[in-house]
């Protein structure tokens, strides 16, 4: 078992003392109001990541200037009516041992015009690669007034009680943009080469250090490469940290990319794990102060081998504190199996485009008040029908508060559909976390039974005092011409069979199930012919798998059609139909796969209410969604009895 006694041991940035080397990352949760204040969710939110061990947490990219704010879920910090706010945030994290730090960020060309209800600044006018909006060249005069308003808000941040500040000069936001020869051109004393491009940097960095006590920490986060083709690379990245450092840094937080960039930029799972981490080991190689990395870390042991090969010295954890605030403590108490697995799914990012946070796995985000287990008074007994992940989470749940919970699952293995969901390539996380679950509702006292159908008379016969429903939706398959007399399959039977299948698959049906088995079907050398009537595959899937998962297709040589419609299927062969265009036949198929329809599977709920006293339906049987959802519901469920 691996050893963390570099993980865990103490550290220090300037006058803040940390606990240990796991630092939360920066990341827009859109739990403050519209007007940008601290509120009593978000201040629930942080001190449930302060309870679970991490060092110190950094709070999301906070506004220095109105005129910067990205939207209305953005906190902000440009006056000093919002220091109380801020005051009560950091007096609960100090309360419970934690340390504190704000992030001061200015969006630039990438806040919303329609949001701010003014022009959008920039280093040079060259258009959002995300908005396309065309900003306001900043003037001189106009440099120098933001950069007192960094130093002003690094002053209220000292009087808030934060233990120190980060400045986001990454990402493509307003200082990266002075970085980055990608955004800017100017030909002034902002601009040019790689020491006009920092001075911008520098001078913001001295004007937070002449504004706060000797020592205060003053981070600084960059994107030390943009992958793009004219943006920042390392190398120039190496002598803007040494003139931050010079300028008086405290430690340098190293990220990567910007807004054309987004794609990598919040690594799913089609990236590698710890995938910056070579960016953060070519900083620390030349600055002596300290060096933060990041990047889809979610794995204890590479945190460890990160620190003990010297590549940083602290490793920031972002949506792996979201899917369990409690993973510092976790790896701690060698309690790894514990750990609730962070997906990489990205519908958290996804989440927050308009509404709130929300993780596939923690289904407690804004709720953290109400996620500590409250034993039940009165025991009782519960029948739970179907082990995908609502059904698990609920039994999980419900058995730890005390309750008699027995779990039925006509399958031979527990996971439901979810298990098929992993199978694709690169779904490892999702594998992990199915095992995960699993594992939780081992270690209750939940009477498990496989190859066990509900039925009326067994239920009837079973007594409980309450049945949950998580048996999962109504399969039905897609009505087309030729489709029931020549043998298709269904995507579970395709992931079930992919072996024996022959090495010419059609797949009808561009959604998130036929991206994935046709990417699975492909990985493993079949021929694969993928159609969609829509205009975009994998539509329903987050904007970031989305685009890898299609990206891999391609470079696999699957023939992909969109905007295409099937009428006919036939023995070996497809008939399509285009807009405007005559029909076409496509031949010599081995195999050919059609999508179900996810209908809901409530009618089983009707025939045993008469005699069982409380029943629920949660997850697909109540309507075809994503496993955030289904755990939600579960967890709901698992609270609420």
């Amino acid at each position: 078992m691996t050893s963390f006694t570099k993980l865990f041991s103490p550290f220090k940035i300037g006058s803040l003392d940390i606990k240990n080397r796991m630092v939360m990352s920066p990341m827009e949760t859109h739990l403050c109001d519209k007007e940008g204040y601290v509120t009593d969710e978000i201040i629930a939110y942080y001190k449930e990541r302060a309870l679970g061990g991490v060092g110190y947490i950094t709070v999301e990219n906070t506004s220095v200037d109105p005129v910067g704010r990205v939207n209305d879920g953005m906190l902000c910090i440009h006056d000093d009516k919002f220091i109380p706010g801020f005051k009560k945030l950091t007096d609960s994290i100090h309360a419970v041992g934690g340390k504190i730090v704000l992030q001061l960020s200015h969006a630039g060309k990438e806040a919303l015009p329609y949001f701010t209800g003014t022009k959008t600044v920039s280093a040079s006018a060259i258009p959002s690669p995300l908005t396309k909006e065309m900003p306001a060249e900043l003037s001189v005069e106009e440099i120098k007034t933001t950069v007192n308003k960094f130093a002003e808000s690094a002053n209220r941040a000292v009087k808030a009680g934060f233990d120190g500040v980060e400045i986001h000069m990454a990402h493509g936001y307003l200082v990266n943009q002075f970085f980055s020869p990608e955004s800017n051109v100017r030909t002034d004393d902002y601009g040019g080469d790689t020491v006009r491009r920092s001075r911008f940097a520098r001078e913001i960095v001295e004007g937070i250090r002449n504004r706060v006590p000797k020592d205060y920490p003053v981070i600084c986060r960059i994107s030390a490469d943009e992958y793009t083709g004219t943006g920042l690379k390392l190398e120039e990245s190496k002598e803007i940290a040494k003139r931050l450092e010079k300028a008086g840094a405290s430690a340098i937080h190293v990220s990567a990319c910007n807004y054309a960039s987004a794609f990598f930029n919040i690594p799913c799972y089609y990236l590698e794990e710890g995938c910056f981490i070579h960016l953060a080991a070519g900083i620390k190689s030349v600055v002596k102060i300290p060096v933060l990395t990041v990047g889809r870390i979610i794995n204890p042991a590479m945190a460890e081998n990160i620190l003990q090969e010297n590549k940083a010295d602290l490793i920031v954890l972002g949506r792996t504190l979201i899917a369990d605030p409690h993973f510092p403590n976790k790896i701690k108490e060698g309690r790894l199996d514990d750990i609730r697995i962070c997906l990489s799914c990205n519908r958290c990012i996804e989440s927050i485009s308009d509404k709130k946070l929300v993780c596939t796995v923690n289904p407690y985000i804004g709720k953290e008040d109400v996620s500590h287990l409250q034993k039940t008074s009165k025991p009782r007994k519960i029948l739970v029908v179907g082990s995908g992940p609502a059904g698990l989470s609920a039994a999980h749940l419900l058995s730890s508060r005390g309750h008699n919970v027995t779990l039925w699952e006509k399958d031979s293995q527990l996971g439901g559909s979810f298990r098929y969901a992993s199978m694709a390539p690169k779904k490892e996380p999702m594998r992990k976390f199915l095992d995960y679950l699993i594992n939780q509702v081992k270690k209750t006292n939940t009477s498990i039974h496989l190859n066990k159908e509900a039925t009326v008379e067994s239920i009837k016969q079973f007594a409980a005092d309450v049945v949950i429903l998580a048996h999962g939706a109504k399969h039905v398959l897609v009505e087309i011409n030729g489709s029931q007399k020549n043998n298709v399959l269904n995507v579970k039977n395709a992931f079930s069979s992919a072996d024996s299948l022959g090495n010419n698959v059609a797949i009808v049906g561009g959604g998130p199930e036929g991206c994935e088995l046709a990417d699975y079907l492909a990985s493993r050398g079949k021929k694969i012919t993928l159609i969609e009537m829509r205009r975009v595959l994998g539509l329903e899937l987050v904007a970031h798998p989305r685009y890898h998962v299609c990206e891999r297709l391609k470079k696999m040589g699957a023939q992909l059609h969109i905007n295409t419609k099937v009428t006919e299927i036939g023995h070996n062969y497809i008939v399509v139909s285009r807009r405007r265009e005559a029909d076409q036949k496509l031949e010599g198929f081995d195999n050919i796969v059609i999508p179900t329809l996810h209908q809901p599977n409530n009618a089983f709920a009707e025939s045993i209410k008469g005699f069982v006293p409380e029943v629920y339906t949660v997850g697909d049987a109540v309507e075809g969604r994503t496993a955030l959802e289904a755990i939600a519901e579960g967890a709901e469920i698992g609270m609420k009895i």
